[in-house]
């Protein structure tokens, strides 16, 4: 194998274990932004991660039912939003910032 090919491999891996920190984070810190009344859009966050050769994506959610509701609100049902998932990707874009230099560094 090439060099190149050996260096590309070694970032597509950092670029794989990197997303995955930030999914983790991500997610962790939703759970601490989400509203509480029995704890189950709580418990039910988590994050799914997917890498190829060209690009990493992270997917940071829930799957009941209410959970967009309680993220965007509803103006048919007179429920406010109550955002935590946004405001844990845009209170910490310094720290995902300094994960992604860690992970990507060599």
């Amino acid at each position: 194998m090439s060099k190149f090919k050996e260096a590309k491999k070694l970032m597509q891996q950092k670029r794989k274990e990197t997303i995955k920190q930030i999914g983790m984070f991500i997610e962790a810190e939703s759970k601490l932004r989400a509203p509480v009344k029995t704890g189950h859009l709580r418990r039910s966050i988590t994050h799914e991660t997917e890498s190829d050769e060209e690009v990493s994506k992270a997917w940071i959610g829930s799957n009941v039912e209410y959970g967009a509701v309680q993220e965007f609100g509803s103006v048919t049902k007179n429920i406010p939003a109550q955002p935590h998932i946004r405001p844990a990707i845009e209170e910490n874009i310094g720290e995902i910032q300094d994960i992604i230099k860690k992970g990507m560094s060599t």
